[in-house]
């Protein structure tokens, strides 16, 4: 296992022999590439080597002057409290009462620390009353379980970007198939940002799946092959109901929390002790949404949910 140079994933290796001598490396996970040999560089990334524009150098979603993405599409983003075409409510409005208050106790065995790298609302979505990763982070998704914490913080880990408890794990079937979940399938070409960022992209069908157009597809709205690959070999769909996302207004990392500083990857092998010291600093957060992602169009206040 090594780690990324790209988005810092620990990743598995493949390579392939280029006809200079060279070898062009792959991470398994993420599917960022590289070459070596004797003319070693750093190759395009996913992003640049498709359609699109990076965000801020982010993959995950277009520069915000490129207006509109996908204009075949041709749909408006609905009213708040509208319906989609299957009749389901699309309503900006959490569905549920919170059923925690600030202060309740937390139990968690596990908790994970990362960077955000891409902080654009896609990945993690903490949109429409719920935080989800569905995307990215193939390894935490693969191996989070129920109760588990997750910090997500800012590139040098001195601000916090979010953190969550895990409520859910769900497959990517469900994750479509579920009434509740249909807000959060992307109108790419909506001129409201929170409409775009959906992370429920990914539709079965037979023999797989179709990948909406999304901030993980192409610019004309085909499929990212793979960025398509990296997610789906998450396995599962992180569902959160209390989480406290601050996007680019985070707090500083707490002086009590430095041990969750991580330079790439990820980090969750902590000690009883310092697990306690998280929960006790996740219980007395405020909930919610609580400032605008990092890479989010200027001017835009759909993330405030009104």
């Amino acid at each position: 296992m090594i780690d990324c140079p790209s988005c810092g994933e620990d990743e598995e290796l493949r390579g392939v022999a280029l006809g200079d001598g060279r070898r062009q490396i792959t991470y398994e996970s993420c599917g960022h590439s590289w070459t070596r040999g004797t003319s070693t560089r750093i190759v395009a990334s996913p992003a640049s080597s498709r359609n699109i524009t990076p965000a801020t150098s982010a993959s995950c979603g277009p520069r915000w002057d490129d207006e509109p993405v996908v204009a075949t599409l041709n749909r408006e983003a609905p009213n708040l409290g509208a319906s989609g075409p299957d009749g389901v409510p699309m309503s900006f409005v959490p569905r549920r009462e919170p059923v925690w208050n600030v202060g309740d106790p937390v139990q968690t065995n596990r908790v994970f620390s990362y960077v955000v790298v891409h902080d654009t609302g896609f990945s993690p979505n903490p949109f429409h009353g719920l935080l989800t990763l569905a995307c990215c982070k193939p390894l935490i998704r693969k191996t989070a379980n129920v109760g588990d914490i997750i910090v997500g913080l800012s590139s040098r880990s001195e601000r916090v970007v979010y953190a969550t408890q895990v409520a859910g794990v769900i497959s990517f079937e469900e994750y479509w198939a579920d009434p509740t979940y249909r807000s959060r399938r992307p109108i790419i070409d909506s001129p409201q940002i929170v409409y775009r960022a959906g992370d429920n992209i990914y539709e079965p069908v037979a023999g797989g799946y179709r990948q909406l157009p999304s901030f993980h597809s192409n610019r004309d709205g085909s499929e990212d092959a793979e960025l398509k690959r990296t997610d789906l070999s998450g396995n599962h769909v992180l569902v959160c109901e209390r989480f406290t996302y601050w996007g680019r207004s985070g707090p500083a990392l707490p002086e009590e929390l430095q041990f969750l500083a991580v330079g790439r990857g990820h980090r969750s092998n902590f000690s009883a002790d310092q697990i306690d010291t998280v929960a006790r600093w996740f219980a007395d957060l405020p909930g919610g949404v609580l400032g605008a992602p990092a890479q989010w169009k200027a001017g835009d206040q759909s993330w405030r949910e009104t």
